[in-house]
């Protein structure tokens, strides 16, 4: 088992390469979800101010024939194509 640890003798350029690699992909584990998360508390808040237009009359939403949605706002039209 120690032969194995040692690597024939280049245990010291083996094992810090596993440790930096293994740093790098957690680090990229640790920024994805924390990506996740603002983009799932982003969006909850955009669907909370979209509710509260249409709720108060300030946006009616349509479907095109398309299935694209599309926002008319009272002030004037604007097209939005998801």
């Amino acid at each position: 088992m120690s032969a194995f640890f040692a690597m024939d003798g280049y245990a010291a350029f083996v094992w810090p390469a596993y440790g930096l690699t293994l740093l790098g992909v957690g680090g990229l584990v640790l920024w994805t979800l924390q990506a996740r998360r603002a983009a799932a508390a982003r969006l909850t808040r955009l669907q909370a101010l979209e509710t509260a237009a249409l709720e108060t009359g300030a946006l009616e939403t349509t479907v095109t024939e398309a299935g694209a949605a599309a926002t008319v706002t009272k002030t004037g039209a604007t097209e939005i194509d998801p």
